[in-house]
């Protein structure tokens, strides 16, 4: 699980995922909407082996609202930094630093295939963030990038003020990556999903903005395919659970 923001335990519910089920939440930065939704989390488990929780240095507000709980229940919390990565059951997880207002890290999980060397499948998580030169170098020719656009690219202003990101932006960074297809997150209540669609698409050939509780399926595609061109992606929405 990448970040759990307010009402994260009531949204796995909703698709049937008992928390039990998870064995480790990746934290990208600690503001507050992407980590409140912790507590509850650790509060429904009910077996004993622990939580791993994964994710940079807690800032004081972080600490002062988890501590607690992480003394009382049976996480587990590690400090990473932008070099950190192992493997997690069938996942390989890995940080890239970004560029936000706060210490902030993105996420690469790469699918972990016994005896397979090529076709793995690779997911890019931007987290909040600028756009970034390392996010760029981690998610060349990835499967799928799921990079943040805040704002649409009339209030650039306020995203480079805000350390976010444009839709534009977002789009610019798949474009250079040359990904699979890019997954819009983050956008800001006051612009419709619709619009940034639109918008991404200008620069973009495959664009996916999805929406709470939707699943997106990510194809395997061998090594040897043609990934000289953007979009090049066997990835689509399949809706809610």
């Amino acid at each position: 699980m990448v970040d759990a923001g307010i009402g994260a335990l009531r949204q796995l519910r909703r698709i049937h995922v008992d928390s039990d089920e998870i064995d480790a939440v990746l934290i990208t930065h600690w503001h507050f909407d992407h980590y409140a939704g912790l507590p509850a989390l650790f509060k429904s488990r009910k077996r004993t082996r622990p939580l791993y929780i994964y994710g940079p240095n807690l800032s004081i507000p972080a600490r002062l609202y988890l501590i607690g709980l992480l003394r009382s229940t049976p996480v587990y919390f590690q400090a990473v930094t932008e070099n950190f990565s192992k493997d997690c059951g069938d996942i390989h997880i890995k940080t890239v630093p970004t560029v936000h207002d706060i210490l902030s890290l993105g996420w690469v999980l790469t699918e972990i295939v016994p005896g397979e060397r090529s076709g793995k499948r690779r997911i890019v998580i931007s987290g909040d963030t600028r756009p970034a030169q390392a996010i760029l170098s981690a998610a060349r020719e990835a499967d799928l990038l799921v990079h943040e656009a805040t704002y649409p690219d009339k209030h650039a202003n306020r995203a480079y003020t805000h350390e976010h990101s444009t839709v534009t932006e977002a789009a610019n960074l798949a474009i250079k990556a040359r990904v699979g297809a890019l997954a819009l997150t983050h956008i800001g209540h006051r612009y419709s999903k619709l619009s940034a669609l639109k918008e991404a698409e200008k620069v973009f050939p495959l664009v996916l903005v999805p929406s709470p509780l939707d699943r997106i399926c990510i194809e395997a595609v061998s090594d040897g395919a043609a990934r000289e061109n953007s979009g090049w992606g066997h990835v689509k929405i399949m809706g809610n659970r």
